[in-house]
């Protein structure tokens, strides 16, 4: 498993292969084929990652160069880094995969800057690439090859290959005699066609400590820094005593960990007032279903609740992936903070 306090040290070395390619005018077709083939993103791609690697011998590696300087990691560089390891994450798809599907020319010109997307946004508009078609017929599309020509160079039978065609669902039982031909005509790596990679992240990491009350509200504190500019951790001062945050603008930052089906509208309520941010911590699961909606009546300026997977921002109708800031750092912040206390 990747630990999810990883996430950031992986998306900065992705970031600085990117940032490289693009600063040296690598062809988009050209990065694409180098990240795959780097020993970096088989080790991702194998379920592993190494925290001791360096950024600048990953780049060196990946282009194959002797680099005599640090390499700068560009905004662009690292949203980009960021955008394909969510999807890598999400779908459990090889780079190459996700490259072919998504090709990075067409990628940065949809998303040339980043706005603040909602990677949800992202993960539907890949899936829906990737459904429109498959991946044999992509490949074929691609490569300028048809099905007979396929059957005479690798032996294959033509009807079976028109079952590929037709579904994945098809070539994702086949031999692996069948991969291994099939990838050594269109020159990719065999796990292009495994239909799950099997890489996740580690969750053990949990967004709530029942035995410590402090540690909870400064996590709370520092998730909506994260998601609300407004909110600035290092202008917070904790007042023990009311259980809460002053801002430096005399705003209030209240943090509640409660399992949000059980939450009631009027006890919720006494706790937060118009000058007050409300954030609110699952500590059970629940039925995501069910939706907040009724929640958007609390008196409170702000309410944010805060899952293992997304981030509500109910007064502005909102939603956000928290995937990225389920990570290390936070939680020892978090932990150092309230310890000082």
């Amino acid at each position: 498993m990747i630990k999810a306090f990883y996430q950031e040290d992986i998306v900065n070395r992705l970031g600085a292969i990117f940032t490289y390619g693009l600063n040296k005018s690598y062809s988009f077709k050209a990065i694409e084929e180098k990240v795959a083939a780097t020993y970096f993103i088989d080790r991702l791609e194998n379920n592993e990652y190494d925290i001791e690697s360096k950024i600048e011998e990953i780049v060196e590696e990946t282009f194959n160069i002797k680099l005599n300087e640090t390499v700068d990691i560009s905004f662009k560089g690292l949203f980009i880094a960021e955008s394909y390891f969510k999807l890598f994450l999400f779908f459990n798809r090889s780079f190459e995969y996700l490259f072919l599907y998504w090709p990075l020319e067409e990628f940065v010109n949809k998303y040339s800057l980043y706005h603040e997307m909602d990677f949800s946004n992202l993960r539907k508009d890949f899936d829906l690439k990737r459904q429109q078609t498959s991946l044999l017929k992509k490949l074929c599309l691609e490569r300028h090859i048809k099905l007979s020509e396929i059957s005479k160079l690798t032996g294959l039978n033509i009807n079976t290959l028109k079952r590929y065609n037709e579904s994945d669902k098809y070539l994702n039982v086949a031999s692996y005699e069948t991969i291994h031909r099939l990838s050594s005509l269109f020159k990719v790596k065999e796990n292009i066609f495994s239909s799950n990679l099997n890489v996740y992240l580690d969750q053990s990491i949990y967004l709530s400590d029942k035995s410590n009350d402090d540690y909870r509200n400064y996590l709370g504190l520092y998730y909506a820094n994260y998601f609300d500019s407004r909110i600035n951790e290092k202008e917070a001062t904790y007042d023990k005593k009311n259980n809460c945050f002053i801002l430096k603008d005399a705003t209030k930052l209240k943090v509640m960990v409660e399992d949000p089906n059980n939450l009631k509208l009027s006890s919720t309520s006494s706790m937060a007032g118009k000058d007050t941010y409300l954030v609110i911590i699952r500590s059970s699961l629940y039925d995501e279903k069910m939706g907040f909606e009724y929640l958007k009546d609390i008196n409170a300026m702000e309410v944010m609740i805060i899952t293992q997977e997304n981030v509500y921002l109910l007064k502005k109708g909102q939603k956000k992936e928290i995937t990225d800031t389920i990570n290390r750092s936070l939680i020892v912040r978090a932990k150092q903070s309230s310890l000082k206390k």
